[in-house]
């Protein structure tokens, strides 16, 4: 069975997730400005009260979106969705990532107020009931839910292992060992993957018992070995199921970097990227979340963030991060390289899940080429049968000169 689970492994891991969007992804890109492929990075906050008009010069990628978006009438719904569409037709001609946090249980953003039974329950919840079967059930459901709002990506399973009842993380975990949670894992991302809906396993490198970083900053000082015999199990099983997304924690683990959180930290990326063979999108946790306000030293996170190897950037404060990043490029801070290569995984995964439609070729401009071409050509060959005009009359007049002279 470990040879199987080796072999199978190894075998999705020898091609890139995206790999046969890469050159669709590319050729889309020759049409791109910095500032486009930069917005492209960033999924902010979506606040329909809060709308400028400056949303769509800066493009972004994509949005989360929360329960308080969803607690309104249809009216309010329906806003949300004219402006997401408008704006997935704005936006350098791809579609939206549209991204919401429903994983059930004590995490849910659309169905308490859009479902006839109220909250979905969690995981851990209908598998002490029914075991992974019923979660796939209720996963369908979900999916057929967020579809409904034009969502696209569900910001769940939660991977991460939690024993104790008493952990913070424990209640949006499936409350087992490494070996089920790896097992629910797999069934539950090749759900999602067979249905061409995105989900995304959080939260990497593993939770653990450590406390809530949306107002503190949580340090891990777990072995690297705990993390290799338990935490990864979870992960190793999501990307072996072709996940597209995995988020990163805020936690500081110890083990690999003492400075930075996971999310901001090259070394847990390269890890994600190099031991664990991972090739599909890296997201961050909310960057807006007190964890990271408190670490980065004044260096904008969003920088730190891109650096570490990060893809997409999730944002609640949209506007200094998209300038911060644009500042850096300016100033040399994050490489055109490394903005391309996030930039490319991100369209490859449009055209893979969003069904993203390759550039249309730009009639306007074709037009309006031919048209200073057609003018030139025409002009040439007016001045040609001038001049050609000009030389015959020359000849004539020489050769009637000529026979004047044999008549003397």
């Amino acid at each position: 069975m470990v040879l199987y689970y080796l072999l199978l492994f190894v075998l999705c891991s020898s091609k890139d997730l995206f790999e046969d969007y890469y050159q669709k992804a590319e050729e889309f890109m020759k049409g791109m400005t910095l500032e486009e492929k930069i917005g492209q990075m960033l999924f902010p906050r979506f606040n329909l009260t809060n709308y400028t008009d400056d949303i769509p010069i800066k493009k972004p990628g994509g949005f989360i979106l929360f329960a308080y978006d969803f607690v309104f009438n249809e009216t309010f719904i329906q806003q949300y969705i004219n402006k997401s569409q408008e704006l997935s037709e704005a936006n350098v001609g791809l579609p939206l990532g549209l991204a919401v946090d429903e994983e059930g249980g004590t995490v849910v953003r659309v169905s308490p107020y859009h479902r006839d039974e109220g909250g979905f329950p969690s995981p851990q919840q209908i598998y002490n009931e029914s075991g992974n079967d019923g979660i796939l059930k209720i996963d369908q459901e979900k999916r057929d839910l967020l579809r409904k709002f034009f969502l696209n990506v569900n910001l769940a399973p939660v991977a991460d292992i939690s024993y104790n009842s008493s952990d913070y993380i424990y209640d949006r975990t499936l409350g087992r060992g490494p070996e089920e949670s790896a097992e629910y894992i797999e069934k539950d991302v090749e759900g999602y993957v067979n249905d061409n809906f995105t989900c995304c396993a959080k939260h990497f490198p593993g939770y653990g018992n450590n406390i809530d970083t949306h107002g503190d900053i949580a340090i891990d000082k777990r072995s690297y070995e705990q993390f290799q015999n338990e935490d990864f199990l979870t992960f190793e099983a999501a990307i072996r199921k072709q996940i597209p997304m995995i988020l990163v924690s805020h936690n500081i683990v110890l083990c690999k970097d003492k400075k930075y959180p996971a999310s901001l930290s090259k070394a847990w990326h390269d890890i994600l990227r190099n031991e664990l063979n991972y090739t599909g999108l890296i997201l961050t946790d909310d960057l807006s979340m007190g964890a990271i306000k408190k670490y980065t030293d004044n260096i904008s996170e969003a920088v730190l963030a891109v650096n570490a190897g990060n893809d997409i950037l999730l944002t609640s404060d949209y506007y200094k991060h998209y300038d911060a990043l644009m500042k850096a490029a300016d100033d040399g801070k994050i490489t055109e390289e490394t903005v391309d290569k996030a930039c490319k995984r991100i369209i490859a995964w449009k055209f893979k899940y969003l069904n993203a439609k390759e550039r249309e070729p730009n009639y306007t401009t074709l037009i309006i080429v031919a048209s200073v071409l057609g003018v030139l050509i025409l002009g040439a060959v007016i001045l040609f049968l001038i001049l050609w005009l000009k030389n015959r009359k020359k000849r004539d007049s020489e050769s009637l000169g000529g026979e004047e002279l044999i008549r003397e």
